[in-house]
């Protein structure tokens, strides 16, 4: 594997795969903010076959594994031949609808891959009401970044929904995408977003065990859509077997849109 430097090496690779190909195939969406991050902490790493581009995001005792393919053939014989693959637990995340994924989880099963869990997008459109009221919900501070990622880290699978690295919490906390409750100078919830124009993601939505049941959580989600008036559709991810999740979700309008993430891993990962 080579060590990425610059994020036009990225986008060059990429290129390059798609030229020509009757049938691209990719999982790898990189927003350039992010992209050059990863790079900065020396994160991404790459590997070239013929017709794929593969690259490989070191976070925290695994990998995440990205591919840009001409085809379903390309991809298979790169990753019947890629060093990173063989060389430590990674996983990778196959996202679509439909008939779209049918020929890719079968790819990777025949090279080692398990299924290991699930993510659907749910969305909402249109503006919700909301009764935001005296709430105590506001900004996180710096301070509260690293008992934010523990939270997070505690509540969340790491292996199947991306958490966030601790320089990314602290780039959030700095940008003002994480919203806060304390109760008794204590973190008792968050709610990580990402907004861009009109459109705007939950990505994290977490209560204190000891804090729960005293509308914490229901909080923080009307501060949320309280300060994003102008956004007209907001989306996020819930993992398929969370029905409490999911049910609380669908209690402030969201519904899933049809968008699958197929969560496979590779090596010592924990089913």
């Amino acid at each position: 594997m080579s060590s990425i430097q610059t994020p036009g090496q990225v986008l060059d690779a990429i290129q390059k795969a798609r030229a020509g190909a009757a049938a691209f195939c990719t999982n790898f969406f990189p927003v350039e903010s992010k992209l050059q991050g990863w790079i900065d902490h020396r994160e991404l790493f790459a590997e070239w076959h013929p017709g794929a581009a593969f690259f490989f995001r070191t976070d925290r005792d695994f990998r995440h594994f990205y591919f840009c393919a001409a085809d379903g053939a390309a991809l298979e014989q790169g990753i019947a031949s890629s060093p990173g693959l063989k060389d430590g637990p990674v996983t990778t995340d196959l996202v679509g609808s439909g008939s779209t994924l049918e020929h890719l989880p079968p790819i990777f099963e025949r090279a080692g891959f398990r299924r290991y869990t699930q993510l659907q997008r749910l969305a909402r459109i249109g503006r919700p009401e909301t009764n935001d009221g005296t709430s105590d919900a506001g900004f996180a501070k710096k301070e509260d970044g690293p008992t934010a990622l523990r939270l997070i880290e505690n509540s969340f699978d790491r292996h199947g929904e991306q958490l966030p690295s601790p320089y990314e919490m602290e780039s959030a906390v700095e940008n003002h995408q994480v919203l806060a409750v304390k109760r008794s100078g204590e973190l008792a919830g968050l709610l990580f977003f990402e907004t861009q124009g009109l459109a705007s993601s939950v990505r994290f939505w977490a209560v204190a065990e000891k804090f729960r049941a005293q509308r914490v959580g229901s909080t923080l989600m009307q501060h949320y859509f309280h300060i994003h008036g102008t956004v007209r559709r907001f989306t996020l991810w819930v993992n398929s077997g969370n029905e409490n999740a999911i049910t609380k979700y669908r209690h402030y309008g969201y519904a899933p849109d049809g968008l699958m993430d197929h969560v496979l891993a590779k090596g010592m990962i924990p089913q």
